[in-house]
């Protein structure tokens, strides 16, 4: 079986951005949402920081430059979408929508990017989304939802479905112009400047949650590390192929939580974790 680089920086992504979600799950149930969120991309910047210096960098066309606040600004309406979709909604309901941006990403990758896949490529691409989508929410939770409250956050996942789907599309774009690593840091820029000018608006306290500093600073690095990856990883190899398998990350997270937390696997979560290696090894025939 012979990976591409592509697909192995899409699987570095996975197991970060999976490990970095069990990590922040830990710091929300003691600071909250907001603070975990601005922290971790503050800290991810700053790792990123360190990578720009020693690299050195240009300075983009303004195009670039106009591409690269959109791209951030989606990311920031991605994040907060969901986590609003979370505060109102069930995670059942909210969590699968929002994991749908996969398929957003990939359709709008092979249509406006000119990307195409092979029948086997295109096979893993399915199996490794459906298991994304199956393990993203627990079933039992799902049967237990009144009708009546299957809306309630269900139009925010939505927006984060569609926000994040184009950011990853923009940042493939930002990528071949600018190389796998300035896209990512000037984006991680754009959103920390966007939380930091909400957070005053809204009167939101920032602080330095010193009491899970060590957790914060997991997940900016794994974060920070996952964005390079992917960055490189969509560099290499089409986004259509990437971005499936680095969407996959809820599979270490579940995995994670089940032996460090004792939370059980549901069957379709099982189901998705097989999908899931089954397009990663199809992909990689």
């Amino acid at each position: 079986m012979d990976v591409s680089p592509g697909i192995a920086l899409g699987l570095v992504a996975m197991l970060c951005w999976g490990t970095a979600d069990y990590f922040a799950a830990k710091a929300i149930r003691k600071v909250g949402v907001f603070k975990t969120l601005f922290w971790g991309q503050t800290i991810g910047l700053s790792f990123l920081f360190l990578v720009l210096v020693s690299l050195g960098a240009f300075m983009p066309s303004p195009s670039t430059v106009a591409l690269i606040l959109i791209t951030g600004l989606l990311n920031v309406v991605a994040c907060l979408a969901f986590y609003r979709g979370l505060q109102l909604g069930k995670v059942s309901i909210v969590s699968p929508i929002s994991a749908s941006w996969v398929v957003v990403t990939v359709i709008l990758s092979l249509i406006f990017l000119e990307e195409s896949l092979t029948s086997l490529q295109a096979a893993g691409v399915v199996l490794t989304i459906s298991g994304v989508f199956l393990t993203s929410f627990k079933l039992h939770d799902l049967l237990r939802l009144r009708l009546r409250n299957l809306a309630a956050g269900a139009k925010f996942a939505a927006v984060s479905m569609l926000a994040w789907g184009l950011h990853y599309v923009f940042i493939d774009q930002l990528v071949a112009e600018l190389g796998w690593f300035l896209p990512i840091f000037s984006v991680k820029a754009v959103t920390v400047f966007s939380l930091a000018s909400y957070s005053r608006m809204a009167g939101k306290e920032v602080s330095f949650p010193k009491s899970v500093a060590r957790m914060v600073l997991v997940v900016g690095g794994l974060e920070a590390a996952a964005f390079l990856a992917y960055g490189a990883g969509v560099a290499s190899e089409f986004t259509a192929v990437v971005a499936p398998v680095a969407a996959s990350f809820p599979m270490v997270t579940i995995m994670l939580a089940r032996i460090f937390f004792h939370e059980l696997v549901e069957i379709n979560q099982k189901i998705g974790i097989a999908a899931v290696l089954t397009g990663l090894i199809l992909l990689s025939l």
